[in-house]
């Protein structure tokens, strides 16, 4: 559990962030928001850049123990009933995001860092890619998609949405959140329009070559 000293750099770090980008922010920046003078800072942290670094590590640690455990419970049967994203997995990955709220929100924002997202993401593609190669014994995907643009496919929509969230000005709740991800697991594009009532267009479907 982060002590009394840890738990105000962070709320002042955070709220730097929502307003000004991290190469701005000073550490006598930091120690003003914080309430707290640099030597108490540097008894924690070498620098602001070692202060990010703990977040982000930590925040990934977090992530990927999480998804590998929820992997764990994951089979065919699942799979092909509930695809990737389970409703324990997606309660799981939302519950995740609301307790670090206001952190993934900045990192993730104007202001933060843009390789934050990627790693994250990439933890997420490993976790399922481990998880089907259990499940069938291969990390290969459909041969309908070029590899590259199923796994966007995959992990955008998931990350979409809660970026969607973290965007928000009144975020709606974590529930709510989960639900619509849920709600779109199978849902096409026309689906999400409203419109259910034109041809299929099958013959004009075909698998990319």
């Amino acid at each position: 559990m982060a002590n009394s000293t840890e738990v105000k750099i962070k709320a002042a770090f955070v709220g730097l962030l929502n307003q000004t980008s991290f190469e701005q922010v000073t550490i006598s920046d930091i120690t003003r928001a914080a309430h707290i003078n640099r030597g108490t800072f540097y008894l924690h942290y070498v620098d602001k850049y070692a202060l990010l670094t703990s977040y982000e590590d930590d925040l990934a640690s977090q992530l990927d123990q999480l998804l590998h455990e929820l992997a764990d419970s994951l089979t065919l049967e699942s799979l092909r009933t509930n695809g990737i994203y389970s409703l324990n997995t997606v309660a799981s990955i939302i519950e995740f995001v609301a307790n670090e709220f206001g952190l993934i929100q900045v990192l993730f924002g104007p202001n933060g860092d843009p390789k934050f997202e990627p790693r994250l993401r990439r933890i997420v593609k490993d976790a399922i890619s481990t998880a089907v190669y259990h499940i069938k014994g291969t990390r290969q995907l459909t041969p309908a998609l070029p590899t590259e643009f199923a796994w966007e496919l995959i992990i955008s929509g998931l990350f979409d949405i809660i970026k969607c969230w973290l965007r928000q000005a009144d975020p709606v709740s974590p529930e709510t959140i989960t639900a619509i991800v849920m709600k779109t697991r199978f849902m096409t594009p026309l689906d999400m329009l409203g419109i259910d009532d034109l041809p299929t267009g099958g013959d004009l479907i075909h698998d990319i070559q």
